[in-house]
């Protein structure tokens, strides 16, 4: 038996990091995940998002910032890489409200896929950076990446298996061999842990030279625990905080954004999370919570917050949400839209979370980059007012 572990132990030495028991460069010297001031979150993998590639050009805009004086800044240090849909709109990577399908095992492979495919996404911000850096000189550290995690769902059709229909539990694929079935706990968590060991060999292999791989991302955007809604079908305390213990002894971390209120939200260290940043959802009409009570939810579970808005604030009509409008090509909502998104950072200065909490930004599909390459004075202003927030942030000193 000991002859048999030396023999293991010597293969994975002279073959490199082929078993998720060890650890790769980045990750070595690591004790604890990083702080963070503030992240981005970009969406990329189903083919009707437009634009559909993510370019250097197109990353450019967040990766740094020119201000109104000329002077280019380096602008978000994290960066989330994730989808909620496959190319399939039968297939979901998360848990359905309607009658379409859990992703499977070649879904989550797809996804992969599509961010490591060698010449765009990843790399083309890998190469955004560097292009960068030859501008403004080396950033302050390597750009760190977190990646999304499908949702390992219990059924193969959630919302119909709760009406009774297609109860079937073995569809996702296999792992070593045997067939996985998500009626177990385990199974559940062990593809979790396929994802992320795929994902980190994915980064090993593609050898970046400034983006580093700093943990995981849970898109259930709310998590169960004993005696919350259909817990028997999510158990989230077991199977996340396995996922965070698997994260946490190959030195990455997990984090959580969930809705306003969420249920979990204030249980997050409970199930392993490094970080929690709570959406305010007041972006949208008719939101449900107050500011005062958002903030009040982040101030006392040590929360972070999110920046929401979405290609409706842009005073022309250039983006995929409101191209439909016949309205002469002026956007009706800008000026509104604008004002709400601006409560987000006044509420955060208000009420001393910018400075104090970390901030991640939801900009849609292609938000960001519009308000950056608009030639509108109001989109402009915006953009400035934006990045200004970001870049003096208090948190990142």
């Amino acid at each position: 038996m000991r002859f048999r572990y030396i023999l293991t132990v010597c293969v994975v030495l002279l073959s490199g990091c082929t078993s998720h028991t060890c650890l790769y460069d980045w990750e070595k010297g690591r004790r604890k995940v990083s702080p963070i001031s503030e992240m981005a979150i970009w969406y990329g993998g189903h083919s009707a998002r437009n634009p559909y590639l993510w370019t250097p050009e197109r990353f450019g805009k967040t990766v740094t910032y020119v201000d109104e004086q000329g002077v280019e800044h380096w602008l978000f240090g994290n960066m989330l890489m994730m989808e909620i849909w496959t190319d399939d709109y039968k297939v979901t990577y998360s848990i359905a409200n309607d009658s379409r399908a859990s992703s499977t095992q070649e879904h989550w492979q797809e996804l992969i896929d599509y961010w490591f495919d060698g010449e765009h996404r990843l790399s083309a911000l890998d190469r955004s950076i560097e292009a960068a850096a030859m501008r403004i000189g080396a950033p302050p550290s390597k750009r760190g990446i977190v990646f999304s995690l499908p949702d390992p769902v219990y059924f193969e059709n959630y919302t119909d298996a709760m009406k009774g229909v297609n109860r079937n539990t073995v569809y996702w694929g296999s792992i070593d061999g045997r067939q996985m079935d998500f009626s177990r706990a385990e199974d559940r968590v062990a593809a979790y842990i396929w994802m992320v060991d795929k994902v980190r060999r994915s980064f090993a292999e593609a050898k970046y030279s400034n983006i580093e791989l700093i943990g995981f991302y849970v898109i259930s955007e709310e998590l169960s625990y004993p005696g919350s809604f259909r817990h028997e079908y999510k158990q989230h305390n077991v199977t996340v905080k396995a996922l965070a213990d698997y994260c946490h002894s190959v030195n990455e971390g997990l984090f959580w954004v969930p809705y306003a209120m969420a249920p979990g939200c204030d249980r997050w260290k409970e199930y392993g999370f490094d970080l929690c940043i709570m959406q305010p959802n007041r972006y949208w009409k008719d939101p449900q919570w107050s500011w005062e009570q958002i903030c009040g939810m982040i101030e006392k579970n040590n929360l972070g917050m999110e920046l929401e808005f979405e290609g409706t604030h842009g005073e022309a009509l250039n983006s995929s949400i409101l191209s439909r409008l016949s309205t002469g090509g002026i956007n009706p909502y800008a000026a509104e839209n604008k004002a709400r998104f601006r409560e987000y950072l006044d509420e955060a200065v208000q009420h001393g979370i910018y400075g104090r909490s970390p901030l991640v930004l939801y900009s849609g599909t292609n938000a960001l980059y519009e308000l950056a390459v608009s030639d509108d004075a109001h989109d402009r202003e915006m953009y400035h007012q934006l990045c200004r927030f970001i870049i003096e942030n208090p948190l990142r000193q």
